[in-house]
């Protein structure tokens, strides 16, 4: 009975060790945060009213080497009109 429980240890381990040397080359790790792009369905957050929306159907606007996002086009025209009024006063 105990080189029956051995037995069954040693190939328990072996089994593991195994597994975890196969599974380097099975398993391939996703890319870091870091290295991956920016999708197209990442969500952003217009600046004027604060929702979330698909990057892919946001209108953009460049301003100060900075792209935003907005849900439509009265929220970009109100966010113009407060980049305006903060670039004639500061």
């Amino acid at each position: 009975m105990p080189r029956f429980i051995l037995m069954f240890l040693l190939f328990t381990v072996i089994t593991f060790f195994l597994g975890r040397f196969m599974g380097r080359f099975w398993y391939r790790r996703p890319a870091a945060r870091s290295e991956q792009t920016h999708s197209a369905d990442e969500l952003v957050q217009d600046p004027n009213c604060l929702t979330y929306l698909s990057r892919k159907t946001a209108l953009t606007v460049r301003s100060g080497g900075a792209t935003h996002y907005f849900c439509g086009s009265e929220c970009a025209a109100a966010f113009e009109k407060e980049q305006a009024k903060k670039e004639s006063s500061g």
